[in-house]
């Protein structure tokens, strides 16, 4: 059975992308140095104070080694901060007017200012704002009106306090450890049925095995076979097949006696040429009870096919005699 399993990083991921919701420590220890990052930059303890006097010149980190085991971690996090970030204006003092984000791209993005070239232009906002209105340079506003437009939409505070950096990703703009992991974390689409299978309700080892079996992760003869296990099959519930997935738990005699017991019940007929099929049976207009009882019935229907299937193969080792429910 250990042949058959999902990569740790697949399962690494949130319940309704089809995964377990666990932590990966590589993107929990990539949001912690995110978030001491976030604090370097914006914190005023003195340890942030002494490290950005160290690391930063003109807002721009150092290019030569230092000895910093705290740095040699966090830099790379540096221009991430930078690119996913903007600033509230205040005082002015804080801000570059060139090569910050504070009403949009950054100017030297808009102008095409080389690399080489951006840590040479200093000026602050402040240096832009005189008496509480914008004195901007005259070739400025005659050569890019649009862009003096958008300069001159960004409200200059009458009581002025200290400028703020503000993370473009969460509604609070401070990043806090959880908002890190977010963002770290890869997303992928959504799955249907992932909402289906987990319930308080369901005991939790036929949830997993139904996540198994909706990977395709369920240790029947194919797949074992898939990993290198020469094996004869055969399958254990109706002895005329080779054993795979869809042919044991949809194709097979019992399984279908199973199914047609299912559709007889609630009067609907099934018909699958998927796994994912299953799952549309809830997205019926049922009452909300009835959803329920339905979507329970669809899981332990399922487990109930392989716990069948092993009885027969390693228990009893004879298929089972009389049909379900007769």
């Amino acid at each position: 059975m250990k042949l058959v399993s999902v990569s740790w990083k697949k399962i690494c991921r949130p319940l309704s992308q089809g995964r377990l919701n666990l932590k990966s420590l590589i993107n929990l220890n990539q949001a912690t140095n995110l978030k001491l990052c976030w604090n370097l930059v914006n914190s005023q303890k003195s340890w942030a104070v002494l490290l950005r006097d160290r690391v930063l010149r003109n807002k721009q980190p150092i290019k030569h080694h230092i000895f910093s085991s705290l740095w040699s971690g966090i830099k790379d996090e540096y221009l991430v901060i930078q690119s996913n970030s903007i600033w509230l204006l205040e005082d002015g003092k804080d801000i570059s007017f060139w090569n910050d984000s504070w009403c949009g791209p950054p100017l030297s993005d808009l102008f095409n200012v080389p690399e080489s070239t951006r840590s040479l232009l200093k000026s602050s906002m402040n240096e832009y704002i005189s008496n509480n209105h914008w004195h901007l340079p005259t070739q400025l506003i005659v050569m890019y009106p649009s862009i003096v437009h958008q300069i001159q939409q960004v409200h200059i505070p009458t009581f002025a306090q200290k400028d703020q950096q503000i993370w473009k990703h969460t509604s609070s703009g401070v990043l806090m450890q959880r908002d890190a992991y977010d963002f770290k974390q890869h997303q992928f689409i959504e799955l249907h049925w992932a909402s289906c299978i987990w319930s308080k309700g369901i005991p939790p080892a036929k949830s997993l095995f139904v996540w198994r079996f909706m990977h395709n992760k369920v240790p029947t003869d194919e797949n074992l076979m898939i990993r290198g296990c020469n094996i004869p099959s055969m399958c254990s519930l109706c002895l005329k097949s080779s054993e795979n997935s869809f042919h044991l738990f949809f194709e097979c005699q019992f399984a279908t006696t199973l199914w047609n017991w299912l559709a007889n019940t609630i009067r609907m007929p099934f018909f699958f040429s998927s796994k994912e099929d299953i799952w549309k049976l809830c997205d019926r207009a049922w009452s909300p009870q009835c959803k329920v009882v339905i979507r329970d019935a669809l899981i332990n229907l399922i487990s109930i096919i392989w716990y069948v299937r092993n009885q027969a193969r390693f228990i009893t080792r004879s298929s089972p005699r009389k049909q379900p429910f007769q």
